[in-house]
């Protein structure tokens, strides 16, 4: 049950009483049961688990673009390594020692970068299941308000018809 609010809230024309204030009560203004309406809640944890999502995705494009210019770096090896081999030069197979050796460094430096966002990623992939948990949660407490609230509303209803059938009974009973 939510508190009464701290502040007042005055009272506006049609009313005659000036400067008049009067406090609501949080169950009253609710509807009478004190349960409040989920749905905005709902919208805010789908919001961040949408964000946390994009956050996600971006991480997929990093480390997509890392594996596209690993490959690049992979295929353009192997194309120079095929070039050397057509070639007879010793200058060249040297200068190749070089050159490959320089590609697999930046290659073992972008697999270090890949198992980094593996890492975030996989700590961004349970940050996602967990709000979408959140917030899958919170729309099923909504919706055991909802059927609660339509449970108790039907029962009232039984409640008064039964109520209204017996007054028609006691009625017919003492006319006759």
């Amino acid at each position: 049950m939510l508190p009464a609010p701290w502040w007042p809230i005055p009272l506006r024309a049609p009313f005659r009483v000036s400067r008049a204030l009067i406090v609501f009560s949080w169950p009253a203004f609710l509807g009478g049961d004190g349960m409040a309406d989920l749905d905005s809640l709902i919208r805010v944890r789908k919001h961040a688990a949408q964000q946390k999502q994009k956050f996600l995705a971006d991480l997929y494009r990093q480390a997509e673009t890392f594996f596209l210019r690993k490959k690049a770096l992979e295929d353009q090896l192997a194309h120079e390594r095929e070039t050397l081999d057509s070639v007879e030069m010793i200058e060249a197979q040297v200068s190749f020692g070089l050159y490959a050796e320089g590609v697999k460094k930046k290659i073992s430096a972008i697999d270090k970068e890949i198992q980094r966002l593996e890492a975030r990623i996989a700590m961004a992939q349970e940050d996602v299941r967990a709000a979408f948990a959140e917030m899958k949660k919170i729309e099923i407490i909504q919706g055991r308000r909802i059927e609660s609230g339509k449970q108790s509303r039907r029962k009232k209803e039984d409640q008064s018809f039964d109520d209204i059938a017996i007054d028609r009974f006691r009625k017919d009973a003492e006319e006759t």
